[in-house]
């Protein structure tokens, strides 16, 4: 071949030609769909021969093609909370294997701007995560969505997690303890997922009466929420215990044990949500409940996938598991 010949991009018809088959296996090859039509070892020749010859797919004519644009959106309420990421992480296994990727968006952008400027013709699908069908109804008009972590609507895939048991698991371990003045440390978002916690610890109190419980609505801002937790621990008949909708939210108690000289796991229990890879590191290691955030991200793509496909799945509700750690122990004799 000459010097142009050399610098034109590899055809479907150059591979055909150097493995010695037809057009058309090469296309049933390369788009994944010789099985039963195609003999193994002619699919891996061709699979060789385009590797060799560093063929590469036309992505955007693909899916012209296929009436596909190949990505989906992945609506969150913030990037700042860590938990997207690994709800991100799971749904992006799923979409790697069916040729999808996924664009975050924050909707309530940290720069102040929206809604997201893409053209709804740019995207396959919108999955929402702690956001309900309501508020991202402007993103996804004309698309199919998933909602995830957000309360179950009509006709729509939703998979949650079992929060409300998870906030139950939280109170029957600090009860068993001996804890009798807990407070509820909560995030001032309205968020479904944070009523569900709240709504399942007024009544777990309920069912334990010789517990006194007391609430403390905080933003995420750390400074905040040790300033006010320091406050709460400085009356007569402090609580023992503290219980905290998020594992940022729950490190953020540290501070304020360590201004009041009071030591997590012995004069005071924490107790957080999520089980990021800082709860394990914490000293001492904190006892949270642990979210299935991989599996909830993996769930949704699946879920979003089958919704293209025609099939609309029923709600699913993910297993939550209380991870026990050193950040509590028995309730002190005397406070």
């Amino acid at each position: 071949m000459n010097g142009n010949d050399q610098r034109r991009p590899v055809t479907a018809t150059d591979v055909a030609r150097a493995a010695k088959v037809s057009q058309s296996t090469v296309s049933l090859v390369l788009n994944g769909k010789w099985q039963g039509r195609i003999r193994e070892d002619t699919a891996r020749r061709v699979m060789r021969t385009a590797d060799d010859l560093g063929y590469r797919i036309n992505q955007s004519a693909r899916n012209l093609r296929l009436g596909s644009t190949g990505t989906v959106l992945l609506a969150v309420p913030t990037l700042v909370n860590p938990v997207f990421a690994t709800v991100h992480a799971g749904a992006a296994r799923v979409g790697a294997s069916n040729g999808l990727g996924i664009v975050v968006f924050p909707l309530s952008a940290e720069d102040g701007f929206g809604p997201f400027p893409t053209p709804r013709q740019a995207l396959d699908g919108v999955i929402a995560c702690s956001l309900s069908a309501h508020a991202v109804s402007n993103l996804r008009t004309g698309l199919p969505l998933v909602v995830l972590d957000d309360a179950p609507v009509p006709d729509t895939p939703t998979v949650t997690m079992d929060t409300g048991g998870g906030m139950a698991k939280a109170l029957a371990h600090l009860t068993a303890l001996g804890h009798r003045r807990i407070l509820h440390l909560r995030a001032e978002r309205p968020a479904w997922t944070f009523t569900r916690r709240a709504e399942a610890f007024d009544q777990c109190i309920l069912s334990h009466p010789q517990v006194t419980a007391d609430h403390l609505s905080c933003s995420f801002a750390i400074e905040e929420i040790r300033d006010r937790t320091i406050q709460a621990l400085s009356v007569a008949n402090r609580p023992t215990a503290i219980v905290c909708d998020d594992d940022n939210m729950a490190l953020s108690i540290y501070a304020a044990a360590s201004a009041l000289d009071l030591t997590i796991g012995r004069d005071l229990s924490v107790i957080g949500f999520n089980d990021l890879p800082t709860a394990a590191l914490a000293t001492p290691p904190l006892t949270t409940v642990r979210l299935p955030l991989g599996a909830l991200g993996f769930r949704g793509m699946q879920a979003l996938i089958d919704l293209r496909g025609g099939v609309a799945n029923d709600p699913v509700t993910l297993p939550t598991e209380l991870v026990i750690r050193k950040s509590t122990g028995p309730a002190p004799a005397t406070t």
